[in-house]
């Protein structure tokens, strides 16, 4: 909230400095203009994808009752912060949870971004009510070389991409769920 209130004031002092500024020097302009408008990319709100994961989504289909919600957010930075909300009626042991790419007519894909951290320890999370917040690490993968061609696939077609949670008893993946 004070990140906002001070990205608003700067914000204002910007408007009121190239308001106020004598318009002939034009470095003058231009440094405020430029000042208004990495305010208001500051200020410009995240994508947000949400998405429901379910068992039967998955591949193989993994006979479980446990579901869950995932919220992933695009900072305007790149930065991708993830919520993940599983609802653990099936017992399952969490090992961890991705963003995957698929390509069309492919039952999977690679992972992309992990989802929990350390990357790639098994947290073993068995409690009845689990929720996942972490920022996505980007990961080496066959489908994309460096975050910012997966980021700016992601932008364009999230519906070729995927968030699942793995665990023990269905290692493969218990819950997935589409980008919209």
């Amino acid at each position: 909230m004070r990140r906002r209130i001070r990205l608003w004031m700067a914000y204002l002092a910007a408007i009121v400095v190239a308001g106020c500024s004598d318009p002939t020097p034009a470095s003058t302009i231009v440094g405020s203009a430029a000042l208004v408008a990495s305010v208001q990319s500051d200020l410009a709100p995240p994508v947000v994808f949400n998405t429901q994961m379910r068992s039967d989504l998955e591949v193989p289909a993994c006979a479980t009752e446990s579901k869950g919600l995932a919220q992933i957010m695009i900072l305007q930075d790149g930065t991708i912060k993830a919520l993940a909300v599983i609802n653990n009626k099936g017992d399952e042991s969490v090992r961890f949870g991705h963003i995957h790419h698929r390509l069309s007519g492919q039952a999977s894909g690679p992972i992309i971004w992990w989802l929990t951290t350390p990357v790639g320890t098994n947290l073993h999370l068995t409690d009845r009510h689990i929720e996942v917040r972490n920022e996505g690490v980007f990961v080496a993968n066959p489908h994309f070389a460096t975050a910012a061609q997966a980021l700016s696939e992601l932008l364009s077609h999230p519906g070729d991409f995927y968030v699942n949670f793995h665990s023990d008893i269905c290692p493969a993946g218990f819950a997935r769920g589409f980008l919209p």
